[in-house]
């Protein structure tokens, strides 16, 4: 028993010292993957943090910043903080691709009752800078169609019908 404990310490420990330090920007963003896949997500997001507070000009950055909303939305279902976080990425590394994907991101949060109360002013606005920022962006034709469709229930909405059916 004492060995386990012992073991189970210096794990613990491993994890909490894996973020610690200064690393590349590479081994803060691979560090962050591997806590994540581990199911240490406090330890990802340190990473993470680490990695933006360290190295805020790297080409990494904006995505750590955008993994953070992912991580935030998906592992942990804040979606408080995954707006935040997604809002960084446009404030922060607006010249990056993740940002027209951050934006397009808070206008969807603000758009879907599953994500807590929706905000159709909110949605649309977030949604129309889309379109003005990145008006020939692949996520063009998913934002117009939000854009149609805000507030609509899912039977309102023909192309979707057959899936509430």
């Amino acid at each position: 028993m004492k060995k386990l404990i012992i073991i189970c310490i210096s794990v613990i420990s491993l994890m909490i010292i894996s973020c610690e330090g200064t690393k590349t920007a590479e081994e803060y963003f691979t560090a962050a993957e591997v806590e994540r896949n581990a199911k240490n997500i406090k330890a990802s997001l340190e990473c993470l943090d680490n990695l933006i507070n360290h190295y805020p000009e790297h080409l990494l950055s904006p995505q750590a910043q955008y993994l953070m909303g992912d991580i935030y939305m998906n592992d942990l279902r804040d979606f408080d903080n995954a707006i935040s976080s997604y809002t960084k990425v446009v404030e922060n590394f607006s010249g990056s691709s993740h940002a027209s994907k951050a934006l397009f991101m808070i206008g969807y949060f603000y758009a879907n009752p599953t994500y807590g109360e929706t905000d159709l002013e909110k949605a649309s606005s977030y949604y129309n800078l889309f379109l003005e920022k990145f008006p020939d962006h692949e996520l063009t034709p998913s934002v117009q169609f939000e854009i149609d469709n805000l507030g609509r229930d899912i039977n309102e909405i023909p192309v979707l019908k057959h899936i509430a059916s």
